[in-house]
């Protein structure tokens, strides 16, 4: 009875997890959506706020921390623990990153006016994960987005070389080194790209892992107050002084914070149970492609609006349904038709597929990009 209950529990942190990032990815949209409605109509004031929609990234911060301690248990204490989460971890993030970048640059290159967008430096630096200004002087790869897993790729490499160690002590390194960053970007000026590795962002990485760290302590709160930490999260994510705080060194309070609030909500409260989340776990699954690809559809259907003349302002919220459709349809398709089977087979190229007692607790980070 026990086991089954643990087993339960497994699979609805897994639910709640992939509501999250389908939810994320989607907010990141929205956000963008607003963003290009603005630079190409002047009318981003039509909607809503959405800005706040890019506290998605932090989010995605949040549970890749979270993630990593989760689904990692099996590796932790292990001499090749630290090759295999890296690899699985190479396998899950480079190949859709890459061919959308690559689509990127032969479009920059075969549409007029736009073969000085990216210098070969920055194409480079952009497959490397390594941060490089674009001609533009913005600290940004090929991919805009793809800035995030700058980050993401980091936190990688610094938890795979702590996973040797027992859990508890591998989080605890991995914590004190992003940490010891911070701090050496707020006492330093320093160089590119180590002024963007030192980013105070990197913490929402750690308060992750501290949920991570709960959640195999066995940590669980009532559901009552796993939605309420769910409401106030949002809350405070939407009331946050933006953008002051957030593209400031206090983002990790303005958006982190609540981020983390929300993880926490889902992940310890196991709010996610009920089959009527199903069809956001399936977009949760395609999140990682929704947050690279989704930038397409909408300015294909911003840009497609003005080709032709159409009266944005007239219908705004139109348009934007018809963009995040068009981005979550895309998503769908490069997840189902490429990411998911590349994937896969490329794990049983390099013979590290999870064992099946593995496969039961483990969940892939796959999605964390934000």
């Amino acid at each position: 009875m026990a086991g089954s209950q643990r087993a339960g529990g497994h699979v609805q942190t897994i639910l709640g997890i992939q509501v999250l990032r389908a939810l994320a990815a989607t907010a990141v949209a929205l956000s963008h959506f607003q963003f290009d409605l603005q630079r190409s109509f002047g009318l981003g004031a039509a909607l809503p706020p959405l800005g706040f929609g890019n506290a998605g990234v932090d989010l995605f911060f949040v549970i890749s921390g979270f993630v990593m301690v989760y689904a990692s248990e099996p590796l932790f204490g292990r001499r090749a623990g630290a090759r295999r989460f890296f690899v699985r971890r190479l396998i899950r993030i480079v190949p859709i990153y890459w061919l959308v970048t690559t689509l990127y640059v032969v479009l920059a290159f075969t549409l007029p006016g736009r073969s000085d967008t990216y210098s070969a430096g920055s194409i480079v630096a952009s497959y490397l994960f390594i941060p490089f200004p674009r001609p533009d002087g913005i600290m940004q790869p090929v991919v805009g987005q793809g800035w995030t897993l700058n980050y993401e790729m980091l936190f990688y490499a610094v938890f795979a070389l702590a996973i040797a160690a027992p859990r508890n002590v591998a989080v605890a390194r991995v914590a004190l080194a992003l940490g010891a960053a911070v701090g050496l970007g707020a006492l330093f000026r320093l160089p590119e790209p180590l002024a963007f590795w030192c980013d105070p962002m990197l913490l929402e990485f750690v308060f992750g892992m501290g949920l991570g760290l709960l959640w195999r302590a066995g940590v669980r709160l009532p559901r009552a107050a796993g939605l309420l930490l769910v409401v106030a999260g949002i809350a405070g994510a939407w009331l946050a002084p933006w953008p002051d705080w957030g593209y400031s060194g206090l983002r990790f309070l303005a958006w982190g914070v609540p981020a983390t609030m929300v993880v926490a909500g889902v992940a310890l409260a196991d709010l996610a149970a009920a089959p009527r989340w199903r069809p956001l776990v399936l977009l949760g699954e395609a999140s990682y492609a929704l947050y690279l690809l989704h930038s397409i559809p909408v300015r294909a259907v911003l840009q497609g609006a003005a080709w032709a003349k159409l009266d944005v302002g007239a219908a705004p919220w139109l348009y934007l349904g018809l963009a995040i459709a068009g981005a979550i349809a895309l998503a769908l398709a490069v997840h189902l038709a490429f990411e998911r089977p590349v994937t896969r087979a490329l794990r049983r190229i390099a013979g590290s597929e999870s064992p099946r007692g593995e496969r039961a607790v483990a969940i892939d980070p796959a999605s964390t990009k934000t």
